[in-house]
């Protein structure tokens, strides 16, 4: 196998063709066509990718029937034993000597082994009846399964409804969930509006349904009209500081340089302007070291956007994907959602929504934006900004969008701007401080709170699974930016225990035009 160092030209390259025909071929079945539909890369250590697939079953569905749309994952792995893996008898796994390479069917997911549990629309039900979950009134009615994303290897949120009634399903490693059922717990005893935890079983936790809708929808056909950019932060402040002893919750901005460097791997035309954008976030932040403490003060929630936030007659009225929630900055928090929405106004410039939907996303980064300068420092929120889109331009390429480089191009150029914006905050200070000096001696400066202390923080071929005979699972949709989001679904995004300096950042999806 020829291949890069970490697995990514074998994996998104021709040769990925050879893998999955060997793969499907073990199994009994013919592989007709495949695409890629998402990479996951790590330059220089791994590589994850989701393949969409045409494959025919002669010896189950007989020689003369049509092929079926399925879909396999693979990983490309060097170097350290593979973590975490808890079901490989289903996958196949090729190697050279120097690179292993996995192959599985969804939803076999060797990293999580409850997903098969609950994508099947017969097994489901079953799955929730052992849990002792009920869902609508009529426990005869078919379950119907949407699957909202699946990241392979990592975790996949999944919906089930019958009738009017819904559950959300979080399939994650087994070793993180219980974990995650306590965070949820620890809120809601404070207060927080997260999804209550209905059951929980080895990797997989039943959530209820959040009231309300995403802000990301929600922003996008009411602009600032949605909330209050006081009831986000207020929303923020409500996290409780019993919470901060857990492990450090790292901003976005340290891992500029890792984020550049999957950026460049996939479009090296834009390595200087990366380059510069990493000088600039650094030195810029270096230099706001000499004047503020920078250390973690607050509860965070470490992955703030449009899309984790539910929201109903202009209140905040739910928080998702609390993963993440331990000690940081509140500009991390607030600068991740000014990032996001930022990248979402940019999409009208490229037709990807209209004008008006864009001139309403507009407004709300600029009155949000005002009210959360006087909660943080200005030049601070907008090199966390700048550092939060750079990790957003890891999405089209990994995410396989149509025009994937202009999209990433695209983020990039925000990026720069709100390094410029950053800088334009800079001078306004300077001058402000220069007037100062010049009317008379100067105020006292308010100092912040003394922060707490923060707690540091080969192999044989096996058969890949064939088709079984039980209803089709639900496959996840077709990446794509123009389709609506569900309103009660929202992307789930890293945890601070992936083998990742920082998570996947993923866009919500945008109403077609």
């Amino acid at each position: 196998m020829s291949h890069t160092q970490d697995g990514s030209e074998l994996l998104t390259g021709p040769g990925a063709g050879g893998l999955l025909r060997s793969a499907v071929g073990n199994s009994g079945g013919v592989l007709h066509s495949w695409q890629l539909d998402h990479v996951d890369h790590r330059p220089g250590r791994s590589t994850k990718a989701l393949y969409r697939t045409q494959v025919s079953w002669p010896e189950l569905d007989g020689p003369q029937a049509p092929a079926r749309e399925e879909l396999f994952g693979a990983s490309a792995h060097i170097g350290e034993r593979e973590k975490n893996l808890y079901v490989a008898e289903q996958t196949l796994v090729m190697t050279d000597g120097d690179i292993n390479v996995r192959v599985w069917r969804y939803p076999h997911d060797p990293w999580l082994p409850m997903l098969p549990q609950v994508c099947y629309p017969d097994i489901v039900g079953r799955t929730l009846h052992d849990l002792g979950v009920a869902l609508g009134p009529d426990p005869a009615e078919p379950i119907a399964i949407d699957v909202v994303s699946y990241r392979p290897g990592r975790r996949a949120v999944l919906r089930a409804s019958q009738g009017p009634a819904a559950v959300y399903l979080k399939v994650m490693q087994p070793h993180r969930s219980g974990e995650i059922v306590e965070r949820h717990q620890r809120l809601l005893a404070a207060g927080v509006p997260v999804p209550e935890v209905i059951a929980h079983h080895q990797g997989l936790v039943v959530l209820a349904e959040l009231p309300g809708r995403p802000l990301a929808r929600a922003v996008i056909d009411e602009g600032v009209a949605s909330c209050r950019a006081e009831d986000l932060v207020a929303l923020l402040d409500r996290l409780p500081a019993s919470m901060y002893p857990l492990p450090l919750r790292p901003p976005w901005t340290d891992s500029v340089e890792f984020y550049a460097g999957i950026v460049a791997s996939a479009v090296p035309s834009l390595g200087p302007r990366l380059d510069a954008l990493v000088r600039e976030i650094r030195e810029g932040l270096t230099s706001l070291e000499q004047r503020i403490d920078m250390r973690p003060h607050d509860v965070v929630h470490g992955d703030f956007y449009e899309a984790q936030v539910f929201v109903r007659e202009g209140k905040v009225v739910g928080l998702l994907d609390i993963d993440t929630v331990g000690p940081g900055r509140r500009a991390d928090d607030l600068a991740c959602l000014l990032a996001h929405l930022s990248v979402l106004a940019d999409y009208g410039n490229a037709g990807r929504i209209d004008r008006g939907m864009q001139e309403r996303v507009e407004d709300a980064i600029h009155t949000w934006r005002t009210t959360f300068e006087e909660r943080v420092d200005p030049v601070e929120l907008a090199l966390r900004s700048a550092g939060v889109v750079l990790s957003l331009a890891t999405g089209p390429h990994r995410q396989q969008e149509a025009a994937w480089e202009a999209a990433t191009e695209a983020i990039v150029r925000v990026a720069e701007e709100w390094v410029q914006a950053a800088r334009h905050a800079e001078r306004l200070r300077l001058e402000r401080a220069a007037s100062a000096r010049q009317s008379g001696p100067a105020q006292p400066v308010p100092q912040q709170p003394a922060p707490q202390q923060v707690a540091p923080q080969q192999v044989a071929p096996q058969q890949v699974a064939p088709p079984q005979a039980a209803p089709p699972p639900s496959v996840p949709p077709r990446a794509a930016p123009s389709r609506p989001a569900p309103d009660q679904a929202a992307p789930p995004l890293g945890t601070a225990q992936d083998d990742s300096p920082t998570q996947e950042r993923r866009i919500s999806s945008i109403p077609p035009r």
